[in-house]
């Protein structure tokens, strides 16, 4: 052991159950298991094992484990060595029996107090205050105990809706740990943790195994670290460890325009339900005067993001094709905003396939999928269970399975229908909202291809998929430009250039800090999205100011600035709050619009194609509360403040006034400043 590093194992198990540093204070609690395993038999049916089932050594830089009662040729050897400041692990399993495969592999477990802070990768980076509340928050119903087909919509699915694959416990001010997976092949796990033990809180990084048979052994490492400060640090060590990354599709001319994204939709009234009827925006001309009226506010270039458009059903994927009223009415939609330099966007709904839209009942597609024997294309659970992860159900918006894109015929389904947007001119598809982070979920079909159960082969096959998409795109002499749901996770940031960030989620479990970007931004963008459903977790009559707040946070953290409409051109709080609500002040956030995105105009060399830093200034405006619906309350900076490096080293700081009053301020801890009223600043 290094003379600054203490660690220790359970005699009995091999479970960890100190680490620490030099000043002997334990980071950790003792875990109960140094690590679980699931085999699958050829009828999917699940056995899951624990290390305390095995004999147990432990050897030179070795655990050991043999002797399991019911699979006695079953052997796991988890390798590890110390790092700096940490330990790194290497698992792997041999002997698996034969007519069995390996599902997936959880460990090494650790396990730490409910006290302090944790940082979790879901929806672009979330600080979780309330550690004991995970399995209680308004998303629990969709978690299942462990984590399983279907990946439900809201589990911590990497390469998913969590796009990173590391954690960070720690009180602030004191220091902690750092947990990630160093894993370059981007293997899809859970990145999770787990409360329902009273007093502990255990962290997993559960790794899918490619349906091993034999033998597995992990590609990379687990790494268990201390740090000293806090997400930032954290962030620090996985970007630095994390695969020289680059963009493989260039993003287009218009980017560097920042276009503010507008959203609304052509049916209903700001409500995904049943029999919506075509709103004030259809025909599409109708939206024009307030994109233009906005664009002039703002003094910025507008892309109006479509919702409910589809000429099939709103979020019925995976056709879209053609829009709602035509073709031509479209086209001339599309025309004018091009002539005006303006942009034309759509939502999509991803990779799913609807059997049956609860929107519009008169979609339907079962003579379809039952003609074209389509059940032979879609995801199946490890008993053939036919499910879809998200959105899917009867108080949902649709009925329906997830294709499993490793097939021909469920990408040709899909590049099909890309083809079509690229062929008519949409400069934008948001293609793969609720494949969150460009997820490829999880599916165990034999006949397809591909391993029997989730692993490594899903990112790969999701790599060349998109990639080739693209490469179809430009072969077409199209322009069209495909993002996601969510940040792209690691693997898939370098073939969807553009995305719709989903820091609205991180409330249900604490509050947003963009993670995603302090480790990508340079080569991943990310667009601040519409905040579905914003209205269930913040209480805006106590804190009116929070789309302001909102508005700076997306700006600090990089992102092109978004904004909902509703009726009458007004921009609204969030989609999925309809119309009849009172908008909020409108006034104030076309000011901050305008200010923030000439600045993002101003510094593209820091604000799109920079790295964020830890912020080399502190500037102390007075405090803003956020208040949610729970009754929770988070207090803010009202002047946040975000450092970033071009390409050359050179540093700029910004510092944002989002409130419409002046605020004197201390910066640095030592002369006062004036900060206008809804403003940015460069220190």
């Amino acid at each position: 052991m290094k003379k600054d590093l203490n660690y220790d194992f359970c005699p009995e198990c091999g479970a960890l159950k100190m680490f620490a540093g030099k000043d002997g204070r334990n980071r950790i609690m003792p875990s109960h298991e140094a690590f679980s395993l699931a085999l699958l038999d050829s009828d999917g049916e699940r056995f899951t094992l624990v290390s305390r089932e095995f004999q147990f050594r432990q050897c030179d830089g070795k655990l050991c484990y043999e002797k399991h009662g019911r699979f006695s040729t079953l052997s796991v050897e988890i390798n590890y060595h110390t790092a700096e400041n940490g330990i790194a692990f290497k698992p792997q399993v041999s002997g698996i029996p034969e007519g069995f495969r390996l599902e997936w592999f959880d460990g090494p477990q650790v396990t730490v107090s409910p006290d302090g802070d944790l940082f979790w990768p879901l929806c672009e980076g979330v600080i979780v205050k309330d550690l004991t509340d995970r399995n209680h928050s308004e998303y629990s119903r969709y978690r299942p105990l462990g984590f399983a087909y279907p990946d439900h919509f809201y589990g911590g699915h990497f390469p998913g809706f969590c796009n990173l694959q590391f954690m960070a416990h720690y009180k602030p001010g004191d220091g902690g740990i750092y947990f990630g997976s160093h894993d370059p092949e981007f293997g899809p796990k859970a990145v999770e943790y787990d409360s329902r033990t009273p007093g502990e809180v255990r962290l997993s990084l559960q790794t899918f195994c490619d349906a091993a048979q034999n033998s597995w052994e992990f590609a990379g490492e687990y790494l268990l670290k201390l740090i000293q400060t806090d997400w930032m640090e954290a962030a620090e060590i996985y970007r630095e460890w994390l695969p020289q990354k680059k963009r493989l599709v260039a993003l287009p001319e218009w980017i560097e325009k920042s276009p503010l994204i507008l959203i609304y939709p052509v049916r209903g009234t700001g409500k995904d339900s049943a029999r919506m009827q075509e709103n004030e925006y259809f025909p599409y001309m109708n939206g024009l005067s307030a994109v233009e009226n906005i664009a002039q506010r703002t003094a910025s270039t507008v892309m109006p993001l479509l919702m409910h458009w589809e000429g099939t059903a709103p979020w019925a994927p995976p056709y879209v094709w053609p829009p709602r009223g035509g073709e031509n009415a479209l086209a001339c939609f599309r025309d004018a905003l091009h002539s005006k330099g303006h942009l034309l966007g759509v939502y999509c709904s991803g990779s799913a396939w609807t059997r049956q839209s609860c929107i519009d009942e008169t979609y339907n597609t079962k003579e379809l999928f039952e003609k074209e024997h389509l059940e032979n294309i879609i995801m199946r659970g490890p008993k053939g269970e036919k499910d879809a992860s998200i959105c899917c159900g009867p108080t949902a918006q649709r009925l329906g399975y997830d294709l499993c894109l490793a097939t021909p015929g469920a990408r040709k389904i899909v590049s099909n229908e890309i083809m079509k947007l690229a062929d008519f001119g949409i400069d934008y598809a948001q293609y793969f909202d609720q494949n969150m982070g460009g997820a490829f979920h999880l599916t165990y079909c034999g006949g397809h291809g591909h391993p029997e159960g989730p692993g490594i082969w899903q990112t790969k096959t999701q790599q060349k998929f998109l990639a080739g998409l693209h490469e179809m795109i430009r072969s077409r002499n199209s322009k069209l430009v495909l993002g996601c749901e969510g940040a792209a996770a690691d693997p898939y940031t370098g073939v969807l250039p553009l995305n719709e960030a989903r820091s609205v989620c991180a409330w249900a479990y604490g509050y947003p800090v963009p993670a995603h970007s302090f480790v990508h931004h340079e080569h991943s963008t990310n667009f601040l999205g519409n905040f579905v459903c914003f209205h269930f977790k913040c209480d805006w009559e106590k804190c009116p100011e929070n789309l302001l707040f909102r508005l700076a946070y997306g700006f600090n953290a990089g992102e092109l600035l978004t904004v909902v409409l509703k009726s009458g051109g007004e921009i609204h709080w969030n989609w999925c709050l309809e119309w009849e609500h009172p908008a909020p002040d409108n006034e104030p956030v076309l000011q901050l619009l305008k200010v923030l995105n000439d600045m993002r105009r101003r510094y593209p060399e820091f604000l799109l194609y920079g790295k964020m830093q830890r912020p080399l200034h502190e500037v102390k405006g007075k405090p803003w509360t956020f208040v949610h619906k729970n009754g929770r309350t988070f207090q803010f900076n009202s002047i946040p403040v975000s450092t970033w490096e071009d390409a050359a080293g050179n540093t700029i700081t910004f510092a944002v006034n989002f409130l419409p009053e002046e605020q004197t301020a201390q910066v640095d801890n030592g002369s006062t400043r004036t900060f206008p009223p809804l403003s940015v600043t460069v220190l």
